[in-house]
């Protein structure tokens, strides 16, 4: 499998603000669309371990040492890891690893990439209303107390992430283009 990670405090934040607003959602809750990031986060809505509470199937608010173990032995065994901060070169080497290679319209195909990878998807309906706490302000502090584990995790995940690039280190950039074909095009598909 591959995953792409992202710091936990920053998907809390986005859960967060994208809750807020999305009444759409199974999980919207409207208690939520009245608190600030601050209440949210001293709320029962806030994420707590999430990531390692899933990837241990640990079941429970009370997430140990043991669980935070089990996750990242999950990690190491199941995923090719990437980072969304680090999102062109986790997508160059999901490429490279899979050995993707355009089939359909390969300059459709990259113009696509490169608008995903330049603006992603599922943004914010509303940017002008995202609560972004910066580092070391107490709302911020809040949310690093209820993901320890999840922090932990991605610190283990991102030095992962370096020692994941020897799988396609003999491999060139922009291994996808490499044989593309247009297979609406080329009957030899």
């Amino acid at each position: 499998m591959f995953a792409l990670f992202r710091h936990p405090v920053d998907r809390a934040i986005s859960t967060y603000n994208y809750l807020k607003y999305a009444d759409w959602e199974p999980t919207y809750d409207p208690e939520i669309a009245d608190m600030t990031l601050k209440q949210y986060a001293q709320s029962k809505h806030a994420e707590f371990n999430w990531m390692t509470n899933a990837l241990s199937s640990a079941g429970t608010r009370n997430v140990t040492e043991e669980h935070l173990k089990a996750a990242m032995d999950v990690v190491r065994r199941k995923f090719l890891v990437g980072l969304l901060n680090r999102k062109d070169e986790s997508m160059e080497r999901f490429e490279k690893y899979f050995e993707w290679i355009y089939r359909v319209h390969p300059k459709n195909q990259e113009k696509c990439r490169v608008g995903l990878l330049a603006a992603g998807t599922g943004s914010n309906i509303n940017p002008n209303k995202v609560e972004k706490p910066l580092p070391g302000t107490p709302t911020y502090q809040l949310l690093v107390a209820l993901n320890e584990f999840d922090i932990r995790l991605y610190k283990y995940v991102e030095s992962l992430f370096d020692e994941q690039a020897n799988f396609v280190k003999l491999k060139e950039d922009g291994f996808r283009l490499d044989g593309a074909s247009c297979c609406k095009c080329d009957k030899s598909c």
